[in-house]
């Protein structure tokens, strides 16, 4: 009987409150909101702020578009087909009106890649009829608009705000997501020019610009803010500082154990900081103890050349153009018989350049280990950061733990995912008592380095950073940590390596309240979902095959299901339209089309899951000679 009024109770409360939800509805009767995968707001049935992802309206007077991501985009684009005009912002017109200059450039820019530019760019034109630029008032058929400059989600963004029915409402585009959240970290990477930092080295350097515009929009004093994407923003006042807080508190964590305070100073970390700190200090670990390296390894730019005494040489990556004439003079003045292997530490062009052509001079083998064999045998396949052009042909990939004799030295070769996900780390231990940790650019004697968002830096406990401290944690007492960009040896004090992991703890927590995603690293891995091989080259009327290879970040099993997009010319001869994949998997999808019409082409995809719907997702090049 108490069951039966109690769920009577928590009915009438429920209408109550549904009541009361109406009565207090956040937009004015003339303000229509068109929810989906992109939210679409309908001004007095004529004016469409983003775009209609169910395609109700059927015609529209204008399309406004806060930033020219194609993932967004596409709302609207049906309707400036139809003959809609477009507004868009200036300082990101040229995206939306000539996209295939964007594709031509970056089809070889790819390639020794340190911008890290977002690639969420259109596939095709869009007709434009205004840029505007923050300051600008907008007249619509009645419908009044302050355009405001909004950067920081994309360079170039800005946002609506109108006063209708009472109401203050302001279009912001991905500046915010729902209750304090991002849509996602990665897309804020970009360069710092007063540091004379580039694109790869700025991690999530625009949050400080984002943050600038929540407090810009905060100050217009808006009633409801109504997002690209995600809910209905209810209560501004509480969500912008809130998402700011974490924002900061985030970016203060980054600062304190940053590994590029080893290499360009205090001055410029504070440079590097100021924006997303206000100003405030950085509390920075301490520097780890140093010591030069023994007389057996040689540097030679950031190779390291191990000499046995029985004249042999042994090289660590060999990225740097004077790693092979320096070789060669070894080899002249008779204190190098001959190279006897390469190992590489990660994919990075810097590190791999120059590896085949050492190994073809002197007939020896590259080790690595497995997870990096198909980046470095196939690096056009991918989209990473500092991409090579020269693929190895000769590797030997090993397995995890494997260890490997070679003269006075034994190694072991270790997995070790910091900088990027495709890294190894080797443990050297020479007979004579002495021992090297050979970490690739994992850390500096100053921290971690992790400012390159698109390395794909994990954040769970057996992942990433926090799976190189535990490796690090299980050396040896008397290894020395090698960077191949550090010229000293150095090694961390288990004081350091707590401050470390406690600074990597506090992170996932606050991108798991930062995520509107079921998982942190979907936050900031934009790789997750990946199409491959990425760029393709295909005679007119031949078969291409694609595949998106997907990471599930999820806590649980997830089935993902794929579209894709192509050209109009093209012919789908078969895809698959979904794949599942267990927690912490990789799977992939394909597809296999008939590639028409000559020149450069952008194939995208559409991935969903659970509720989630992420339209022009992920893209391949496909070259048509």
């Amino acid at each position: 009987m108490w069951e039966r009024a109690e769920i009577t109770r928590r009915q009438i409360l429920a209408a109550l409150a549904g009541a009361a939800a109406i009565e207090a509805a956040p937009l004015p009767s003339v303000a229509r909101l068109l929810p989906g995968p992109v939210n679409g707001l309908l001004i007095n049935n004529s004016v469409l702020v983003y775009g209609d992802s169910a395609a109700h309206v059927k015609n529209a007077s204008h399309v406004l578009f806060t930033h020219a991501r194609r993932d967004v985009a596409w709302a609207g684009t049906p309707l400036v087909q139809a003959g809609s005009a477009a507004i868009v912002p200036e300082r990101e017109r040229n995206l939306f009106e000539n996209p295939g200059a964007f594709w031509e450039a970056y089809e070889t820019k790819r390639f020794h890649d340190y911008s890290q530019v977002n690639t969420k760019v259109l596939r095709e034109p869009m007709r434009v009829s205004r840029g505007v630029t923050g300051g600008e008032a907008l007249d619509l058929g009645g419908v009044k608009i302050e355009v405001i400059d909004t950067p920081g989600y994309t360079r170039g963004a800005v946002s609506y705000l109108m006063e209708i029915g009472g109401k203050r409402i302001a279009c912001t585009g991905d500046l915010i997501y729902g209750d304090g959240q991002l849509f996602d970290l990665s897309s804020l990477q970009d360069a710092i020019p007063e540091a004379k930092a580039r694109g790869y080295h700025g991690y999530a350097a625009r949050a400080g610009d984002l943050i600038e515009s929540l407090r810009k929009i905060a100050a217009r004093n808006p009633d409801v803010i109504v997002p690209a994407r995600g809910p209905i923003i209810e209560n501004p006042k509480i969500a912008i500082p809130k998402l700011i807080a974490r924002l900061q508190s985030l970016m203060a964590s980054h600062f304190a154990t940053d590994a590029l305070l080893w290499y360009w100073g205090e001055e410029n970390l504070r440079i590097r900081s100021h924006g997303a700190l206000d100003g405030r200090p950085v509390d920075s670990m301490p520097m780890a103890e140093q010591r030069p390296l023994p007389a057996w390894a040689q540097a030679v730019g950031n190779s390291r050349i191990l000499l046995s005494q029985t004249g042999a040489a042994f090289v660590m990556d060999a990225g740097y153009k004077g790693t092979l004439p320096k070789l060669e003079e070894l080899v002249a003045a008779g204190k190098v018989k001959n190279v006897e292997g390469i190992w590489i530490t990660h994919y990075h062009d810097d590190h791999t350049d120059y590896a085949q052509q050492v190994a073809d001079r002197f007939h020896c083998p590259i080790y690595f280990t497995t997870r990096l064999a198909d980046v470095l045998e196939r690096p056009s396949y991918y989209r990473l950061p500092c991409l090579t052009r020269n693929a190895i042909s000769s590797g030997k990939p090993q397995a995890f733990g494997n260890k490997m004799r070679w003269h006075e030295f034994q190694f072991t070769f270790i997995d070790f995912p910091g900088q990027t996900l495709y890294h190894d780390g080797l443990l050297l231990e020479k007979d004579s008592g002495e021992k090297l940790f050979f970490l690739g650019d994992s850390f500096t004697p100053s921290g971690i380095d992790d400012y390159c968002l698109q390395n794909r830096d994990l954040v769970h406990p057996d992942q990433g950073f926090p799976q190189c401290l535990r490796v690090l944690d299980g050396l040896p007492k008397d290894v020395w940590l090698i960077n191949q960009h550090v010229e000293p040896t150095f090694r961390f004090s288990a004081e350091q390596r707590e401050r470390m992991r406690a600074e990597l703890t506090k992170r996932r927590a606050i991108l798991t309240e930062l995520a509107p995603w079921p998982d942190p690293n979907y936050e900031i891995d934009e790789s997750w979902a990946a199409a491959y091989p990425y760029a393709s080259e295909v005679r007119n009327g031949e078969r291409v095959t694609l595949q998106v290879k997907i990471l599930n970040h999820a806590p649980s099993p997830e089935t993902y299901r794929l579209k894709w997009n192509f050209p109009r010319d093209w012919r789908l001869v078969e895809a698959d339209s979904k794949v599942a994949i267990s927690a912490g998997a990789e799977g992939a999808a394909r597809a296999v089309f008939i590639a028409n019409g000559a020149g450069l082409h952008v194939v995208t995809a559409d991935v969903a899951f659970a509720d989630r719907q992420l339209r022009e997702w992920t893209e391949a090049l496909v070259r048509v000679r």
